[in-house]
């Protein structure tokens, strides 16, 4: 049944969504960074050092000829990634000694010279080095070895040793394989009133779709020194969701519980496919006398070594129900229902008579601190528990699920109510990081409002205020994990302040760290960075696992896209919160006009919405939404409104509507 959907579901997307970009282009489409095909070359030679000859009929078709110690770098414009190849003739006998060139390739401007970026953090910072090219005298075509693929890169650097002429130089794109138009995505994003807000979530699509890998592209381990071989098998299949173009090159839980979410709004079939393979990965190596879940992919040091994660096993269970909320598959949830138990077991094996879990494996994002009855990790366990409780309850009939649901929801609601009276510290208004600390972290606090565990409306309130404090001219900067701007983190802090009903809040985050991201001259331009120092730095991690290793940090790195379902989700507002069940709730803030789209094997979820000025300061709300039939939903407009129409006919408040095509929804006189 699996395979009837996504094949279905993939020739109804792809090839309508073909047809549709060759009648019409869309405003929007300016904005998608994804080449137009497989095989692209540089924008531009971006810079030379030393002798560097430039000939050639046209732009775009140059012939580069380099003297020995002169350096070319290539800019192909947006984050690229796969095999280089080039054109290139030799006047001299070939030096066996001594390569024609070096490759070398980098993510940021700032790093372009005659070292790759490094890969592998090492106290030498520079363990990828570059690559040497001998070449046979005359003209000859060189393409990098498949074992030498290369993920995530924006600059391509020559370095001569000899002299040679190279040109035609292409790159051979390598990420989203089963992909037939990369620029084709099933889901859209677009308001003609805040350029920022689309360029953003483009981003965020563009980002996770260079982390759609082909199997055998994963880091080999142990690393080549010097050099870089990546051919080791990512998972059980691909194409796979991992967590970075350029590193790690693996499946992370705690990634896909944002990255996942993206790759189904942009990407559609080919991102819920991706999406999928990780999460099967993910099963494949659960632990089967524990339930627990892996902290990392195999192709992860931190896999070899058995490391271990309590909050990474809690972020399986999140992205577990996230994905089956988007395919509202029955025959999947039901084949994976033995281990999706033994997942929640383990989490209830780790509760103890105080109703919270004491964190014991603490790996995580990088943060530091931890332990105890952590507020993060206790976060997560009450949305794994809740929301998987939620999903037993619906998606099937089964009394001895249901059974199970209520016992878990039981001990949800336990957790919520001991969360409070643990780690609640009302002179902050925020939880502490756990119960025998004075550090309240940003990590568990956008947790804890994101996943509602605040006991009240004015307790949400509080909490969006006080996680304020943490915001600097960047973005915030977070108490767990000193002198660092974490996008992940901050990605959770953007929904979590649209659940307080803080729009306004969480569009000025966004504004505020996403526009670095994607406007400071370190980045690629087209992708989002894993993080960033206090001052905005590339030195993320410096002193906490990456050695002060600026090269190492990740620039197309999906846990940092949660703007991306914020501004479909929330702002659009058009939401699946259930099991085939919807919910439109706009959060238009200052937007006036807003347009939203994606697709999931249950149909099209699509809305655009305007509003316009009425008089004495109140405005009419028009909006055209389309759910897919089978699925059910509800209504919540933020505003008070004279009256409601849903297809003309005035809307009750409660009421439970079908999926249909085109429901038309006019709100007059709101304030």
């Amino acid at each position: 049944m699996r395979r009837q959907w996504k094949s279905c579901f993939w020739l109804s997307i792809h090839f309508a969504s073909y047809a549709d970009s060759v009648a019409a282009a869309n405003p929007w489409d300016a904005y998608i960074h994804s080449p137009v095909s497989r095989y692209i070359n540089p924008i531009s030679a971006h810079s030379t050092v030393g002798t560097v000859t430039t000939t050639g009929p046209s732009e775009g078709q140059e012939t580069y000829t380099l003297s020995p110690n002169s350096r070319l770098t290539f800019d192909f414009g947006v984050e690229v990634g796969g095999w280089i190849s080039f054109s290139a003739s030799t006047t001299n006998a070939t030096n066996t000694s001594t390569p024609h060139l070096s490759l070398a390739f980098t993510e940021s401007p700032s790093f372009i010279g005659p070292l790759s970026d490094d890969t592998g953090a090492t106290t030498t910072q520079n363990h990828d080095q570059a690559l040497n090219v001998t070449l046979p005298q005359g003209t000859t075509v060189y393409e990098l070895p498949r074992e030498k693929f290369r993920g995530g890169f924006r600059f391509l650097t020559l370095n001569a040793a000899q002299n040679v002429t190279v040109f035609n130089v292409t790159c051979e794109i390598g990420f989203a394989p089963k992909t037939r138009y990369l620029r084709n995505y099933p889901g859209y994003f677009w308001t003609p009133g805040d350029e920022l807000l689309v360029r953003t979530w483009y981003a965020g699509a563009y980002t996770v779709q260079t982390n759609i890998a082909p199997q055998n592209t994963g880091r080999f381990l142990p690393q080549v020194s010097a050099g870089w071989i990546y051919n080791s098998s990512l998972g059980i299949a691909a194409p796979i969701l991992l967590d970075g173009a350029k590193r790690d090159r693996a499946v992370w839980p705690g990634d896909l519980g944002i990255q996942g979410t993206t790759a189904f709004l942009a990407l559609g079939a080919d991102g819920l496919e991706a999406f999928e393979n990780a999460l099967e990965t993910v099963f494949y190596y659960q632990n089967s006398s524990t339930g627990r879940f892996p902290f990392a992919g195999p192709s992860t040091g931190s896999f070899r070594s058995g490391a271990q994660s309590d909050t990474y096993h809690a972020w399986s269970l999140i992205s577990i129900f996230n994905f089956a909320l988007f395919v509202g598959d029955e025959a999947w949830v039901g084949t994976h229902w033995a281990n999706i138990t033994r997942g929640v077991e383990f989490i209830l094996n780790g509760i103890d008579e105080s109703g919270l879990h004491e964190q014991i494996a603490t790996n995580d994002w990088a943060r530091q601190g931890g332990g105890g009855y952590n507020s993060a990790l206790n976060a997560l366990d009450y949305h794994a528990l809740s929301s998987i409780a939620d999903l037993g309850r619906t998606y099937t009939n089964d009394v001895t699920v249901h059974a199970q649901a209520a016992e878990w929801a039981a001990a949800a609601e336990t957790l919520k109510a001991e969360y409070n009276k643990i780690l609640w510290d009302p002179q902050q208004n925020m939880y502490r990081d756990n119960q025998s600390t004075s550090l309240h972290p940003q990590d568990g606090n956008a947790l804890a409002l994101l996943y509602n565990l605040t006991l009240s409306p004015v307790q949400s309130s509080l909490l969006s205020v006080s996680l304020t404090r943490f915001w600097t001219p960047l973005g915030p900067v977070t108490p767990e994990l000193p002198d660092t701007i974490s996008p992940f983190i901050s990605s959770i802090e953007v929904l979590a302040h649209f659940t307080a009903l803080q729009p306004k809040r969480a569009l000025n985050l966004t504004r505020t760290l996403w526009s670095y991201l994607l406007d400071s001259p370190l980045m690629t331009g087209s992708t989002l960075a894993e993080g960033i120092t206090a001052n905005g730095s590339l030195y993320y991690r410096g002193d906490a696992g990456y050695k002060k290793d600026a090269r190492y940090t990740s620039l197309s790195h999906g846990w940092s896209t949660g703007p991306t379902a914020a501004l479909t989700f929330k702002i659009a507002g058009l939401e699946i919160v259930g099991w085939r069940r919807w919910i439109f709730a706009p959060s238009g803030e200052s937007l006036r006009d807003v347009k939203a789209g994606y697709q999931s094997p249950m149909g099209m979820f699509s809305v655009e919405w305007k509003s316009r000025d009425d008089v004495d300061g109140a405005f009419d709300f028009f909006a055209k939404f389309t759910t897919p039939e089978g699925t059910n939903g509800s209504i919540e407009l933020p505003w008070k409104c004279k009256e409601v129409l849903l297809d003309g006919v005035i809307l009750k408040s409660g009421i439970d509507i079908e999926g249909r095509r085109a429901m038309i929804l006019q709100a007059s006189s709101c304030t």
